[in-house]
C-alpha cells in the first residue's frame, strides 16, 4: 500500500514539473493578441492664467491724454490757420477771385450768411476744454464709442448712410446711433464743426472770440448735455483736478465754481443743508435710552416705606397692589 501511494506522488510530481517547464519556455502565438501595458499620460502643470496688471487711475489718465493731445493740437492748429486766413481776407479792401471763392466756400461750409458769423464759427477754443470734454464723454478712453468708432465726444448720428454704430440704450422704441470716425483727427474736426454750427452753442461762439480762459467758457457748454449745470460742474472738476489748463497758452488759474454757475452752487448748498438737518432730526428721534437687563437694586427701606403696609393684628392680610418700576 505504501508503495502504491509513493508511486502516485511520484507521477504527480513529475507532471507538475513538466507543466512548469512548459509555461516557462513557451512563447505566445504570433496571431495571439497581447495586451500592451496601459500608458499613462504625463501630468503637466497647468499654465498659470495671465493676470492683466492693474493700471492706476493716474496712469490711465496720462495714457489717454498722451493719445488725444497731439490730435487736438494738430486739428486746432489747422483750424486756427484757416481762421487767420479768413480774417486776413475779410480785412482786405480788394480780393482776388480765388480769395473770394475760398471765403464763399467757408461760408457754405459753416452755413452762415455774413463775415462776423463766419469768424465766430471758425474761431476755436482752448485745448484744455476739448480734452476735458473728451475725458468726460469717454470715461478717460474706456467707452465703447471711443474704442470702436473713434467717437470722442458722444456725437450722435441721424444719417443712416454715414458710418455709425448703435448705442446700447434706446429712446423709447428708437435706437440711438453715434457717428463712426475714421481717425481721431476726423472726430475732433467733427466736434469743432458741431460747435461751430449748432444753435445751442451760439453763446460759446461769441464768448470764445472774447476770451481764451476755459473757466469763463465753461458755462456756455451747459446745453451740451441733458445734465445742464451738473455737466458744467463735472467739466470744471475734470479741468481743475487734472490741471488740464496747463496745456493752454496762455494758461489761466482756476476760478471758483460759484463764480461760474452761482445758482447751481447755491442750490446744492441748500440741498446739503436740508439733508444734514434731516439726518440730525432722525438721529435725535432714534437717540433713546436703552435699558439694561440688570436694574439697580432698590434700597430695602425705600421699598418698605413705599410699597408695604402693616396689617392690623388678627385681620387677614391682602397685599396692596405693588407699583413695579418700569
Amino acid at each position: 500500500m505504501q508503495k502504491f501511494i509513493l508511486g502516485v506522488l511520484t507521477i504527480a510530481l513529475a507532471f507538475t514539473l513538466y507543466s512548469l517547464y512548459d509555461i516557462i519556455t513557451s512563447s505566445p502565438d504570433e496571431n495571439e493578441s497581447v495586451e500592451a501595458p496601459l500608458k499613462t499620460k504625463p501630468v503637466t502643470a497647468k499654465p498659470k492664467s495671465k493676470t492683466v496688471p492693474k493700471v492706476s487711475a493716474r496712469a490711465n489718465k496720462a495714457r489717454f491724454i498722451k493719445q488725444i493731445l497731439p490730435a487736438v493740437q494738430a486739428v486746432k492748429a489747422e483750424l486756427d490757420g484757416e481762421y487767420a486766413r479768413a480774417r486776413e481776407l475779410i480785412g482786405k479792401p480788394a480780393r482776388t477771385a480765388d480769395e473770394e471763392a475760398w471765403l464763399q466756400s467757408q461760408m457754405k461750409r459753416y452755413n452762415v450768411a455774413g463775415y462776423p458769423c463766419l469768424l465766430r464759427s471758425m474761431h476755436t477754443h482752448p485745448v484744455s476744454l476739448v480734452i476735458a470734454q473728451a475725458a468726460l464723454e469717454t470715461g478717460w478712453g474706456s467707452s465703447r464709442f471711443y474704442k470702436e468708432a473713434n467717437n470722442v465726444f458722444g456725437i450722435w448720428s441721424y444719417n443712416k448712410n454715414e458710418p455709425r454704430i448703435p448705442a446700447s440704450e434706446q429712446r423709447g422704441a428708437k435706437t440711438i446711433y453715434v457717428k463712426k470716425f475714421a481717425s481721431l483727427d476726423d472726430a475732433i474736426r467733427g466736434y469743432f464743426k458741431m460747435i461751430a454750427k449748432g444753435y445751442a452753442y451760439s453763446g460759446l461762439r461769441r464768448a470764445r472770440t472774447q476770451t481764451d480762459n476755459p473757466f469763463e467758457l465753461l458755462r456756455h457748454l451747459r446745453r451740451y448735455s441733458e445734465l445742464r449745470d451738473e455737466y458744467v460742474a463735472r467739466l470744471y472738476y475734470v479741468l481743475k483736478a487734472n490741471k488740464l489748463y496747463n496745456y493752454d497758452t496762455p494758461s489761466y488759474a482756476p476760478t471758483a465754481l460759484v463764480d461760474i454757475i452761482p445758482e447751481y452752487v447755491a442750490q446744492k448748498m441748500e440741498e446739503a443743508a436740508k439733508k444734514k438737518a434731516a439726518e440730525q432730526q432722525m438721529f435725535a428721534l432714534n437717540e433713546v435710552k436703552v435699558e439694561t437687563d440688570e436694574e439697580e437694586p432698590v434700597p430695602c427701606e425705600e421699598e418698605v416705606e413705599a410699597n408695604l403696609t402693616r396689617p392690623a393684628p388678627g385681620l387677614s392680610t391682602v397685599s396692596p397692589a405693588r407699583s413695579f418700576r418700569p
